[in-house]
C-alpha cells in the first residue's frame, strides 16, 4: 500500500504496523468498530456477543470474503454418461418407485453389494441452464424429485450461504437430463431455504421457507406450499405446518407420507436447549399429523433428522444434535419399532461426529447415510462438558466452522447402532445437502452442492460459505459380487 503526495506528484509506500504497534485493542477499539457498524464487514453482522472475541471472528470472516476466487469453475467429465442413463431411465419414470419395499423380493441376504460411483454431473452453474435461471455466486439446499417422465430440481442461490435479501430458488425440469427449462422462482427479498420436492398421490409438491434478513440469524416462519398445476405452472403458496416449525426429511413409504420436523430455540447460545423434534404423516401434502398421539419424539439439541424403515418396517434415524442437550453434541443413531413407530429409543450419549444435514435410503436389507463429514480427528464435541451452554456451544460451532469439509456415505451398523463410513463422495468446504432419489433396484440419483473439489487442500466450511458453490448429479450403484 502507497500514499499519493498530490503535490509532489510522488509515492511512498507504507511502513506495515500491526494493531498492537499502533496501540489498538481488541475490546477498547476493533470491538466498538464492529458493533457501531455492522455493515463494514459487507453485509449486516449478527453481534452475538462482544466479550467472546467475536471481533476476531468478523475480522476473520471479511478476510476470507476478501479471499474469494470468482473465476473458478465447476467442470464435468463425461456428462453424456449420466445423462443418457437419465434420459432412459425418464422413459420409463412412471414405473420408478422410491420405496424399497418395492424391490425386498429381489434380493438375498447373501449377496454382498459394493457401491460405485459415477462421475460428477456438474449441473449448477453450467450452460445446460435455460437462459432465465442465473444462478448467483452460491448454490446450495437442493432437492430432487422425478414426476411425469421428468426430473425436477430445486436449488437455492445467493451472494453466500448466509442469510441475505437477493436469495432465491429456482425449480428447474428435464426430459433427458441435458435440456432443462425453468419450472419455478421465488425472490422473496429476504432469506429463503429448505427447498423440498415430493410427488404425493399423482401431485408434485414444493415446500420451502422464507427467513429474515440478517446474515447471520436463522428466523424460519411458515413453510410455504406450492403444487404444479400444469406445465411449468405452479399454484399460489400457502401456509403449512406450525409458525417456526422447519420440515427436513418426507418419504413416500408403505402407502403413507413421513416427514420430520422441528421448531424451537434452534441456534439459542444460553440455557438448556428445547428444540422440538416431531414426526408427522400426511395424505394430502397439505395436513400434517402426528404419527401417535403426540407429534414430539425428542426435546433437547435436535435438528434435523433423517430417517429411513429396514425390511421388517422398524424405523431408524440419525439426528443433528448441534445445540446439545444432556446426551451431549454431535448425533444420535435412533430406533423405533414398527410395532410402536412413534416411541423413539435415543442412546444417553451421542456420537460425538456430527452428521450434519443427514438424509437416509435402504438398499437390500443395508440403511445407508449421506452427510457432511468433518476431517480430520476431532470430532464436533470438542468442548469440556463442565463448561457454561455458551462456552459449549461457540467451542463446538467455531471449531466445526474453521475446520475441513467433505461429503460422506455411511452405513448404519443395525447391531452396535452405530455409524460406519463407506466412502467419500464429492465435496469440499461448504458441502452436504444431499437429495437421494430411487432410479432402480441398484442404482440411486443424489444431488448434492459443493465448494470446487479440484484444491489440492480441502477448504474449511467457513472459507466455503463465502465462497463458489455447484450442485452437482451423481449416480450411486451398487454391483453385486465386489
Amino acid at each position: 500500500m502507497y500514499l499519493i503526495d498530490k503535490e509532489k506528484n510522488r509515492i511512498s509506500k507504507l511502513k506495515q504496523m500491526t494493531f498492537s504497534e499502533l496501540k489498538f485493542r481488541e475490546r477498547e477499539h476493533l470491538q466498538e468498530w464492529i458493533a457501531n457498524n455492522p455493515n463494514s464487514l459487507g453485509e449486516e453482522l449478527l453481534i452475538i456477543q462482544k466479550e467472546f472475541r467475536i471481533v476476531v471472528f468478523a475480522f476473520l470472516l471479511l478476510f476470507l470474503n476478501a479471499c474469494k476466487t470468482s473465476y473458478l469453475k465447476f467442470n464435468s467429465e463425461s456428462p453424456q454418461t449420466l445423462t443418457n442413463q437419465l434420459a432412459s431411465l425418464l422413459q420409463s419414470a412412471n414405473q420408478i418407485s422410491d420405496d424399497p419395499s418395492t424391490y425386498d423380493s429381489l434380493f438375498h441376504n447373501k449377496t454382498a453389494y459394493k457401491p460405485k460411483l459415477s462421475n460428477p454431473f456438474w449441473l449448477i452453474p453450467s450452460i445446460h441452464l435455460p437462459a432465465d435461471v442465473k444462478p448467483q455466486n452460491s448454490n446450495n439446499n437442493v432437492s430432487i424429485a422425478i414426476y411425469g417422465k421428468r426430473l425436477f430440481v430445486a436449488f437455492r442461490t445467493g451472494p453466500t450461504h448466509f442469510a441475505s435479501r437477493k436469495t432465491g430458488i429456482y425449480i428447474i425440469s428435464s426430459t433427458d437430463g441435458s435440456n432443462w427449462i425453468k419450472e419455478f422462482e421465488l425472490f422473496p427479498g429476504r432469506d429463503v431455504r429448505e427447498p423440498f420436492l415430493i410427488a404425493i398421490n399423482d401431485t408434485l409438491h414444493f415446500y420451502c421457507f422464507a427467513a429474515g434478513k440478517s446474515m447471520t440469524a436463522f428466523e424460519p416462519e411458515y413453510i410455504s406450499h406450492f403444487r404444479r398445476l400444469d406445465s411449468a405452472k405452479w399454484s399460489s403458496a400457502e401456509n403449512v405446518l406450525e409458525k417456526g416449525e422447519v420440515h427436513w426429511s418426507m418419504l413416500n413409504r408403505f402407502g403413507t407420507t413421513w416427514m420430520t420436523s422441528y421448531m424451537g430455540s434452534h441456534y439459542a447460545l444460553k440455557g438448556e436447549s428445547a428444540v422440538k423434534l416431531m414426526f408427522k404423516q400426511t395424505e394430502d401434502g397439505r395436513i400434517f399429523r402426528a404419527v401417535g398421539e403426540n407429534p414430539v419424539v425428542y426435546v433437547g439439541g435436535v435438528s434435523e433428522t433423517a430417517f429411513e424403515f429396514d425390511e421388517a418396517g422398524n424405523l431408524w434415524a440419525v439426528t443433528r444434535n448441534e445445540d446439545g442437550d444432556k446426551s451431549g453434541f454431535g448425533s444420535h443413531v435412533v430406533f423405533a419399532h414398527k410395532d410402536s413407530i412413534d416411541k423413539w429409543q435415543f442412546p444417553a450419549k451421542t456420537d460425538p461426529n456430527c452428521y450434519m444435514s443427514p438424509k437416509m435410503f435402504r438398499h437390500g436389507n443395508e440403511l445407508y447415510l449421506i452427510a457432511r463429514k468433518q476431517v480430520g480427528k476431532k470430532p464436533f464435541e470438542r468442548a469440556k462438558t463442565t463448561k457454561s451452554w455458551r462456552h459449549k456451544r461457540l467451542k463446538n460451532w467455531m471449531g466445526f466452522s474453521l475446520s475441513a469439509k467433505t461429503t460422506a456415505l455411511y452405513c448404519i451398523n443395525k447391531t452396535q447402532k452405530t455409524v460406519e463410513w463407506v466412502m467419500d463422495l464429492p465435496g469440499n468446504g461448504d458441502t452436504a445437502f444431499p437429495s437421494v432419489l430411487r432410479l432402480s433396484a441398484n442404482s440411486f440419483l443424489v444431488a448434492n452442492y459443493s465448494s470446487p473439489t479440484h484444491y489440492r487442500k480441502r477448504r474449511t466450511w467457513l472459507n466455503g460459505q463465502l465462497g463458489k458453490t455447484g450442485i452437482y448429479l451423481q449416480i450411486i450403484t451398487f454391483e453385486a459380487g465386489k
